[in-house]
Parts: C-alpha cells; sequence; structure tokens
C-alpha cells in the first residue's frame, strides 16, 4: 500500500509543476462559465436572456457547470486569503497576488481532473490487487498515470475526460463487486458530467441483468439516479425538471456541437477525407460519412455485446470497454482528439494481462500524443508542427491511417482472444 501512496503522490506533485505552465483556449470558457454562474444565478444561466459570454455558450450539462461554479468559490476563499495576508503583513511578497489573480482559477479548475487521473490510477492497482498482483498493479498504475497522453489532457489542456472516466471506471469496478446502486449512480455522475460514454450503457446494462439482482434492487438504483438527476436539474430549471433537462440536451449539448466528419481526430475518416473541417453529411458512395460511421460502429459493437453477454468476467468486460472506446473514436463521425481517452484507461489493464499487446499501446498513446498537440501547438515545435502540416497536412491522414490498422490489428486479437473470428 505504501508504494502506490508514493506513485500517486509523484504523479499528483508532476501534475502540479505542469498545470500553470499552459492551459488551452478550452478553459477559458469554464473560467467564465463559473463567474457567470454566480452572476446569473442557476434559474437564468442557460436561458436566452442571459446569453452573454466571452467565449461560448455553455454546452455542458449542469453537473459540470456546478463544478466550475464551486471550484470558483474555492478560488475567492483562497485569494481571499492571501489578499489577506498581503494587508496584513508588510513583507508579503505582493507579486504573488498578481500570479495568483492571473492563474490560480486555471490551475484549480484542472484539480478535478487531475484527482480523477490519480483515482483511475488507484482503481488500475486495485483491479490487479484484488488478483494478487499487487505489484503488476503499481506497474500498470506508473504506465497509465505517466502516459503523456493522461497528463497532457488534464494537466496542461485541463480538459475534463479523465473525470468523466473515473466515475465510469468506478462504475464497472463497483458492478463486478455486485453492488448495484452505488454502480449505477457513479455510471449516472459520468454521463451527468458528459454524454460521451454512453457508448457504454448497453455494455453496463447487460452486466447489470445477467447478474440477476431482486427486481427491487434494480428498481431503487433506478429511483435513486433519477432523483439525483432531477435535483440537479431543478436548480436551474426551477419547475419540470426532466422536460427541461430533455430539452437541454436537444437545443444546446447535443443539438449546437460540430457536425463534421472529423473534428481533429486521426482515425479512418482523416485518413479519407483530410483532416478539415468538412460537414459529416457529406456523401461516400450512395450514403453520407455520417451513415458510414454509425453502420461500421454498430458492426464492430454487436460482437462486444454477444462476448459480454456469453462470459461477463471482469477481463471480458475491460477488453470489451477498450474494445468499444477505440471503435467508437475510429469508426464514427464527429470524433475530437480527445475522444480516445477511454481507450487508455482500459487498455492500460489490458496490456499487463496480455503483453504482447504493449507495441500497440505504445504506437496509439505516442499517435494520438501527437493529435492532442495537433492544431494547438503546444509546447511549440517548429520541427513537429512542419511534420505534421507539409504538404497539406498529410500526415494526420497517415497517421490515420496507421491508428486505424493498428484498430484492426487489436480488434483481430480481442476476437481470437475470445475465439469469435468467426462470428
Amino acid at each position: 500500500m505504501k508504494n502506490i501512496k508514493k506513485v500517486l503522490l509523484l504523479a499528483f506533485i508532476f501534475r502540479l509543476l505542469l498545470i500553470f505552465l499552459k492551459w488551452h483556449p478550452d478553459l477559458n470558457n469554464h473560467i467564465d462559465w463559473g463567474i457567470r454562474f454566480w452572476q446569473y444565478g442557476p434559474r437564468l444561466f442557460f436561458a436566452p436572456q442571459s446569453n452573454v459570454w466571452n467565449f461560448t455558450w455553455p454546452n455542458q450539462p449542469p453537473i459540470t457547470i456546478l463544478t466550475f461554479a464551486l471550484i470558483r468559490k474555492l478560488f475567492e476563499a483562497i485569494f481571499s486569503f492571501f489578499w489577506f495576508l498581503n494587508i496584513k503583513i508588510p513583507f508579503f511578497p505582493s507579486n504573488l497576488i498578481h500570479f495568483l489573480e492571473s492563474y490560480l482559477y486555471a490551475g484549480l479548475l484542472k484539480l478535478p481532473s487531475i484527482l480523477s487521473d490519480l483515482g483511475i490510477g488507484y482503481l488500475i492497482y486495485k483491479i490487479f490487487k484484488d488478483e494478487k498482483k499487487e505489484k503488476v498493479g503499481i506497474v500498470a498504475s506508473l504506465v497509465y498515470l505517466f502516459n503523456p497522453v493522461v497528463w497532457y489532457n488534464s494537466a496542461i489542456w485541463g480538459q475534463t475526460d479523465a473525470f468523466i472516466n473515473f466515475f465510469a471506471l468506478l462504475a464497472f469496478y463497483l458492478l463486478l463487486k455486485r453492488k448495484l446502486i452505488p454502480a449505477v449512480f457513479s455510471l449516472v455522475i459520468s454521463l451527468y458530467i458528459k454524454v460521451s460514454l454512453a457508448i457504454f450503457i448497453p455494455i453496463f446494462i447487460v452486466v447489470a441483468l445477467k447478474q440477476k439482482y431482486e427486481f427491487k434492487k434494480y428498481l431503487y438504483s433506478f429511483l435513486i439516479s433519477l432523483s439525483f438527476i432531477g435535483i440537479i436539474a431543478f436548480i436551474f430549471s426551477g419547475s419540470e425538471p426532466f422536460s427541461w433537462l430533455i430539452n437541454l440536451y436537444k437545443d444546446r449539448i447535443l443539438g449546437q456541437q460540430l457536425q463534421v466528419i472529423t473534428a481533429n481526430a486521426f482515425n479512418i475518416w482523416a485518413s479519407i477525407a483530410g483532416i478539415n473541417e468538412r460537414p459529416q453529411t457529406l456523401l461516400l458512395g450512395p450514403i453520407s460519412f455520417q451513415t458510414w460511421g454509425l453502420v461500421l460502429f454498430l458492426l464492430s459493437y454487436l460482437p462486444i455485446i454477444y462476448m459480454v453477454f456469453k462470459k461477463r468476467d471482469l477481463k471480458t468486460i475491460i477488453f470489451s470497454l477498450a474494445i468499444c472506446s477505440i471503435s467508437s473514436f475510429m469508426l464514427l463521425t464527429n470524433m475530437h482528439e480527445r475522444y480516445l481517452f477511454p481507450f487508455f484507461v482500459y487498455s492500460t489493464i489490458v496490456v499487463f494481462w496480455n503483453k504482447k499487446l504493449l507495441p500497440i499501446y505504445i504506437a496509439v498513446s505516442l499517435i494520438n500524443f501527437l493529435n492532442l498537440y495537433n492544431i494547438w501547438w503546444f509546447p511549440r515545435s517548429e520541427i513537429i508542427i512542419n511534420f505534421l502540416t507539409f504538404s497539406d497536412k498529410l500526415m494526420p491522414r497517415v497517421l490515420g491511417f496507421i491508428n486505424f490498422l493498428l484498430y484492426l490489428i487489436l480488434y483481430k486479437s480481442y476476437l481470437r482472444l475470445f475465439k469469435l473470428e468467426k462470428l
């Protein structure tokens, strides 16, 4: 136990050294939303009459907005404390006040994802520790926590992917421990932070139903989670929380997102159509890119659901979640570069069960790190920028194709491992 604490502490300190270096422009939205939540109040926050934003309209679910708002209050409390010291102590370094005013709030907004990184690292360790492989768990946790894709996302970019994925991994961990009510609640929190992991819902439902609980346990888990959703929505709506929430998702969170072939994702569509933003409704042969993506993803999903239905053991479920994650990234349209993040959560576990897959894990990590770097260009390296942009952005096409080939190899390994090649 002491060793995993050292790993987690080292990972935390490493991230603290990075949080003030830079943050992605996306974080400016989170800064703005946290401030304006307290200016407008929850009832007017999503209202048309409050639609004045420094950057862009709020396109995240209510629980995410509440997180940003609470962090704003934490920032104000910390800043007030240091301001008090600055006034009362003559030799207090006033330059620190300027630094805190400029950087502290953005740094604090990265904390949920940084702490979620540590939580995921600990759960990875726990999965192996439960198998009596504690040393393997420590190494696996170390690999995950220091994978550049992971710390670049949370400690530098400042995105919420780790935050979402911690609760999803916790949900499946609890479900496999036959703790249905907290498992459902944890999955609901993940989806309420951001709906991007809805692809996991069928897998979760299959496992939960095959565990054959009493009906009242299914009912309690549903009602508790539904009550939580309603309470959070009521804070913002004031009345009719569920209809308000449906309209919020339909009109703002999902309805006003980019609808492109690829949103800077190095996948099969980047290889075919290029990395520049083009509508996903464009035709590829007789049907649109969007339809191709949906059909291919659904076809990739059928063996996953079948295998989970037949086996339901830990290794099957974790590997299935990894394959589901990378399938959605490689096959669906409108994918962002960050949407491959869930794959690294589950594939980190998988490669320590099957070391032969480690080269694929390393290669996909490297390509995705370049994908995260693409367009943002931080830290600036002219060599890498020239590599990714020469000849009208040829390399994103090439890397998208390589990524897709690696995906096919991994998918074949999944089928072979479970003897489903002829499915």
